[in-house]
């Protein structure tokens, strides 16, 4: 769930933006001020989490009004790109972790640090030492810090112990490696018609589920000189593993075209027998699906030759720097991001692991199967380890690793070629 392209010729964005009329809310200081929020999680639960707490929240505050709108993740990018050059910008997002200083970068977001400053008097605490040091980083820009944590989040397999015993496989020994991951599956095959939905598509399932892969295997994105590094036998081993799984009909016939909630769908409705997915998923299926939910085991994510290498993400809320209600603005986040406000119920809700460790240390998150998610983050690890944060990870995200995955599951291109062709566009990124 990160996301974002460089913006090319940021100045004269943001130009355009400060002459044109932005779509968040404004007025005087005795008008009702809109908030407009785009919210990229398309899950119900967290839908719902979210609709519960702008109501709290407005009772609470009066004056304001949170316009929620759902934006899919798979989405945001072009929207985002498109209201940068049209001024129409909300108040408030959420944003991938690894593009928070890419926006920064290019002045399109707020700094947050007055304003935390007023909510640790609040709470009574130092909001920054109450987040998590990978989110400091990722969310800190030249000394200011812009985004205020909502998840942390790593992804694990889930499994139908159902059709595990169906299959003749032990339910209470998963596998742990990739090798008897697709084992399993082959077993799977004689009572469900798709053993593992794994993503083959060009979207961001892709990378963040192949990427545990491809890290298991020894490969590196980037080279020590800063190019792509892909171009190895272990890359090229990694991605003939995975794509193999489509091409032996252990997933979906159509993953090479499904988005995420397709292939996740397919396992939360009983005709799946493994999915790797985050902790949301688990109070997704526990609400749609209460007679599967009593079947579902959760494991660590299998390892490789190389270990075990689990998917780091998370995202906060930001606050767009158009925004003509910032006052506003930043009480939704902090009531959204905050302890003392809605967090604790939106990632009860939805499912995720919250983005303040003070929260993380109380139940539900210390019990069966947050605590497993949590011992999980600490092999989870960004795209380009062991490399450090990179300024071109959103554009090479979106447009680079689940290509070649797409192109070779399809039969559109060889192994070889998608991964030539692979590093020539990551290249091609790292250049501009």
């Amino acid at each position: 769930m990160k996301l974002g392209r460089t913006i090319v010729a940021a100045a004269s964005v943001l130009a355009l933006s400060a002459s044109l009329v932005a779509c968040s809310g404004g007025g005087s200081s005795s008008d009702k001020q809109k908030v407009t929020f785009w919210q990229f999680d398309t899950a119900q639960a967290s839908i719902d989490a979210y609709k519960a707490a702008i109501k709290d929240f407005e009772a609470k505050n009066p004056t304001i009004t949170v316009d929620m709108q759902i934006v899919p993740w798979a989405d945001q990018q072009q929207k985002i790109t498109t209201a940068l050059a049209s001024g129409a910008l909300p108040d408030v997002s959420m944003l991938g972790n690894d593009v928070v200083a890419q926006y920064a970068a290019n002045g399109s977001l707020a700094p947050l640090d007055s304003y935390i400053a007023d909510w640790s008097k609040q709470e009574g605490t130092d909001v920054k030492k109450d987040m998590y040091d990978g989110d400091l980083s990722y969310y800190t820009y030249k000394g200011k810090l812009y985004g205020s944590p909502v998840a942390d989040e790593t992804r694990m397999l889930y499994f139908n112990k159902d059709f595990f015993e169906k299959a003749g496989l032990d339910p209470n020994t998963p596998p742990t490696t990739w090798d008897e991951v697709e084992k399993d599956a082959k077993a799977l095959k004689s009572v469900v018609s798709v053993p593992w939905s794994a993503p083959m598509s060009k979207q961001y399932v892709t990378v963040q589920t192949f990427m545990s892969v491809y890290l298991s295997y020894g490969a590196s994105l980037f080279t020590d000189d800063g190019k792509c590094g892909l171009n190895t036998t272990e890359f090229k081993d990694a991605l003939t593993w995975y794509t193999g799984i489509a091409k032996d009909g252990l997933t979906s016939p159509d993953a090479a075209n499904q988005t995420s909630d397709d292939l996740a769908n397919l396992f939360s409705n009983g005709k799946a027998g493994m999915l790797i997915d985050g902790p949301s998923r688990y109070n997704a299926i526990k609400t749609a699906n209460p007679d599967l939910f009593k079947n579902i085991g959760v494991a660590a994510i299998p390892a490789g030759p190389k270990g075990q290498f689990g998917f780091l993400g998370g995202w906060p809320l930001v606050m767009w720097n158009t925004s003509k209600a910032k006052d506003a603005a930043a009480k939704w986040i902090h009531y959204a991001t905050s302890p003392d406000g809605a967090l604790s119920k939106i990632a009860q809700t939805s499912g995720i692991l919250p983005g303040r460790k003070s929260l993380a240390e109380k139940s539900p998150w210390t019990e069966a199967p947050y605590d497993q998610f949590a011992t999980q983050l600490s092999k989870a690890y960004p795209y380009q380890y062991p490399a450090g944060p990179s300024p071109k990870m959103g554009e090479i995200e979106t447009a680079s690793i689940q290509t070649a995955v797409q192109q070779v599951a399809t039969g559109a291109l060889n192994v070889n070629d998608a991964t030539k062709q692979l590093c020539t566009d990551i290249d091609n990124i790292l250049a501009k």
